[in-house]
């Protein structure tokens, strides 16, 4: 009992609760003050963050789908209001109408025979290179304008044959304005025998490729460029354009349009320094009427007078040209071997259409007013510079530019002639005419691609890539094997 009475006593004294006594404590007023101060700069902080994260979301977004502005949106109005506020996109410079023409809507019992099927217009995959030409011009264009830099704006008119109205509609679904077009003369006012006789079955499409000079008619665009449905725009071409609207001598005292629509002396100098010109030749001193490129693979060595290549023309519109043009052909002076007037302006494909007339036009008619470019950069079609056989340059020169060597970012637009049109998903091999030849197919299905995606995105559905098994790395997966059977078209991928 007595240890059990001294345990008792050792027992520690029972757990208090801490809350039964303690005193409330009294905060500082700078204790206040940091804490109000801390909570502030937090909250400032993560609303500038979530601001922040925002914004560069919408910057991405918009840039994903930068090219995702339809090229059915003719205004440019429209085009500024969906712009990213951040991105300033001023008012286009003057609207560029881009041309094709339809001459037929194609056979497929002899794709050889040229005239009957009207050419290379009439490939009957004209509507795929329809689409993706559109779409390529809209990509360097102003409506593109956070990536192009552009300061001009486009339309789309397509000159159809009324023989081909049947197979137009594809044109007016991808929004370009289609006119119905007959040949601007009829073949039997032609005075000369030889020209009447011939020139219905010569060139790609005989007399028809003659709608392309309804482009010098389309008076209220102040520049028309005409390109074949094989062709691909790669970069913006507002260089061209500032150089020739620098003085406005094509106006109302030649019948022409655009009136009104000039480039300042500064924007002209500095365009005319970056036009590269063939053989480097100097530009005209007033502003050209035209520019064009030429086709040396048509002639021998030395030819004198070599043909304008037909499927690029870029022109200023007038009537009065278009009126001569007509009054040419009509007299009818055309000669075997001699060509045009007996000057020269013949002996190769295309002679008595478009190659033809336009050299003879610019180079004799009126010269000092068209610009042949280089092809290097424009209109290029990756021909070699030399004849096989002699190792001659085929523009007569003792030297010549290989343009096969031409870095595929300086390209401003190519032409699918030597390299195999796209939707026939060619073979490649290894040498260096295909190697730039696969460059070129790789951005036509880039810009089929971008075109396709943008089209989901405006039909609210997920893209879904075809998965072509063929060559992806420069066909995209639309092309499930080699040959036109493995192209998968637009609309069915």
């Amino acid at each position: 009992q007595q240890y059990k009475h001294q345990a008792q006593h050792r027992m520690p004294p029972p757990i208090r609760s801490s809350f039964s006594k303690r005193q409330p404590q009294k905060w500082r007023a700078s204790t206040i003050r940091c804490l109000l101060l801390a909570t502030t700069l937090f909250t400032l902080v993560l609303w500038v963050t979530l601001a922040l994260f925002g914004l560069d979301s919408g910057n991405n977004a918009n840039d994903d789908v930068a090219s995702t502005h339809d090229a059915d949106d003719a205004a440019i109005t429209p085009i500024t209001n969906h712009a990213p506020p951040i991105h300033y996109i001023p008012s286009p410079k003057a609207t560029i109408a881009y041309a094709v023409s339809l001459t037929s809507c194609g056979v497929t019992a002899d794709r050889h025979d040229n005239i009957r099927n009207g050419g290379h217009s009439s490939d009957p995959s004209f509507h795929e290179g329809a689409a993706v030409l559109k779409h390529s011009i809209h990509l360097s264009s102003i409506r593109n304008y956070h990536r192009s830099k552009s300061l001009f704006d486009y339309e789309m008119i397509a000159f159809v044959h009324p023989s081909a109205a049947s197979c137009s509609n594809v044109f007016r679904d991808l929004g370009y304005t289609v006119q119905l077009r007959e040949t601007p003369f009829n073949v039997t006012d032609i005075q000369g025998a030889f020209l009447r006789e011939h020139i219905v079955k010569s060139g790609c499409c005989g007399e028809k490729e003659y709608l392309k000079l309804y482009a010098y008619a389309l008076l209220e665009y102040p520049i028309v460029i005409h390109l074949d449905l094989d062709s691909l725009v790669l970069k913006p071409m507002d260089d061209l354009f500032h150089a020739m609207l620098g003085d406005d001598d094509s106006g109302n005292d030649n019948g022409g349009g655009g009136v009104g629509v000039s480039s300042t002396s500064k924007e002209v100098a500095e365009a005319q320094s970056r036009i590269q010109v063939m053989h480097n030749n100097p530009l005209p001193p007033k502003s050209p009427h035209a520019y064009f490129t030429r086709d040396y693979n048509m002639i021998q060595p030395g030819h004198k007078h070599p043909g304008v290549q037909g499927g690029f023309l870029i022109v200023k519109p007038n009537m009065d040209a278009f009126r001569e043009y007509v009054d040419i052909v009509l007299e009818g002076k055309f000669f075997q071997g001699s060509g045009w007037q007996g000057k020269g302006y013949g002996g190769y494909f295309g002679a008595q259409q478009i190659q033809g007339i336009c050299s003879y036009y610019y180079d004799y008619k009126h010269p000092g007013t068209g610009v042949e470019l280089n092809k290097c950069y424009y209109n290029a079609m990756a021909d070699g510079p030399r004849q096989s056989n002699t190792g001659k340059c085929r523009d007569g020169k003792e030297d010549c530019e290989d343009c096969r060597d031409t870095p595929i970012e300086e390209i401003k637009s190519v032409h699918f002639t030597l390299c195999s049109k796209p939707w026939k998903c060619p073979l490649t091999t290894e040498n260096k005419e295909k190697d730039i030849c696969a460059k070129f197919h790789q951005e036509w299905f880039r810009i089929r691609e971008d075109r396709d995606r943008n089209q989901a995105l405006k039909e609210g559905v997920q893209y879904t890539n075809p998965g072509g098994k063929y060559k992806p790395e420069v066909f995209h997966g639309y092309c499930k094997s080699n040959g036109e059977r493995g192209y998968i078209p637009i609309g069915r991928s």
